[in-house]
């Protein structure tokens, strides 16, 4: 055993002292195979702070009317959503309108057995609140309202485990709400959409809808789409680009309040969840050698899917690396591209 760890740091620090260079050439082949094999309908960009390494957009937003995805092409972002609601919940917090340490039931009626939860147990789902969406309950406020208050026990005792929780950040949406005295939406729109200069990026309201039709893997249209804080934003990959690099250069909350929320939850027994606020913490595959190794310690990343449309953003914090993926079409190969991408990043 002891042979054993002394193998493993010499080959840790060998790694750290001669770091793989990306393959940026090999990305863009990368890509197009897997859109030539038909995985890949939707717009990928892999860029970084100054400049584009890669951008590509393959097949049709609407097969009917043969209209070609481009990197403008807006897409339902599902739990990319969270993002955004995490940051402005930390835009409230920075501004002393709320702080992520009180407890929801000063903002927002909540059954008694959520009374003691707080708004960073909503962020990083350590409240134990069951979810919604697992429950097969209806993406609306009513529906949603209706089965948080038929809640009659949580799933533990908050920071004591993760469960993921669209439940949460639907609540955390309606604290904005209440705190901002502002529709949802409307927030997101003056004071994150608009300053960034997203103008192809909005709240989902069940209207008037134009972008990319959802299609199942046997390509018939399939679709449904949220509204709310956990899931209902509707944007492009240009726009999320221009939310990651604003994020890169703190343009919206400060660089202390940016970490809290790419920093890990510690919960009551000592481990980490690997998740913060809005942002998984790593890469969810990786494998042991990559973790001890920290090769991917600095990248934070969420996917986001909804019937047939998939989601996906990354954010390397130490070498403002994007990797950004919208597809009108789910499927388990979007994440085989993803880790062949990351493998010739890093």
């Amino acid at each position: 055993m002891k042979h054993l760890l002394i193998t493993l740091l010499i080959t840790l620090n060998l790694v750290s002292c001669s770091q793989k260079q990306p393959n940026y050439a090999n990305i863009q082949e990368t890509v197009e195979s897997f859109a030539a094999n038909k995985l890949l309908n939707g717009s990928i960009i892999v860029a970084n702070k100054d400049s584009i390494i890669y951008k590509g957009s393959f097949g049709y937003s609407n097969f009917k009317t043969k209209i070609e995805i481009n990197s403008s092409s807006n897409f339902p972002i599902a739990s990319l959503t969270k993002q955004f609601t995490a940051t402005a919940i930390m835009m409230l917090h920075e501004r002393e309108q709320l702080s992520i340490d009180d407890e929801i039931s000063a903002y927002i009626d909540v059954p008694p057995i959520m009374q003691g939860l707080r708004i960073k147990n909503l962020l990083n789902h350590t409240s134990g609140l069951p979810d919604y969406w697992s429950n097969s309950i209806e993406n609306n406020n009513d529906s949603i309202w209706k089965y948080i208050f038929q809640v009659d026990s949580l799933l533990f005792a908050p920071n004591t485990d993760f469960s993921y929780s669209n439940s949460g950040y639907f609540l955390l949406g309606q604290i904005i709400e209440v705190v901002s005295k502002v529709a949802y939406g409307e927030y997101l729109q003056e004071n994150i959409f608009k300053p960034l200069g997203m103008n192809s990026t909005y709240l989902y309201d069940g209207n008037n809808y134009s972008g990319a039709i959802g299609y199942k893997t046997d390509w018939k249209i399939d679709e449904y789409f949220a509204t709310t804080a956990d899931g209902g934003i509707i944007s492009t990959i240009d726009d999320l680009l221009i939310w990651d690099t604003s994020l890169s250069l703190n343009k919206l909350i400060s660089v202390e309040n940016r970490n809290i929320m790419f920093k890990p939850t510690e919960l009551e027994n000592g481990e980490n969840s690997k998740y913060g606020f809005g942002w998984e913490v790593g890469l969810s595959e990786m494998s042991l050698f990559d973790h001890l190794s920290g090769k991917y310690k600095n990248i934070v990343s969420h996917t986001g899917g909804l019937s047939s449309f998939g989601a996906y953003n990354q954010f390397d914090t130490k070498n403002d690396v994007y990797v950004i993926l919208l597809s009108n079409q789910l499927r388990l190969e979007l994440m085989d591209l993803i880790n062949e991408i990351n493998s010739d990043l890093y």
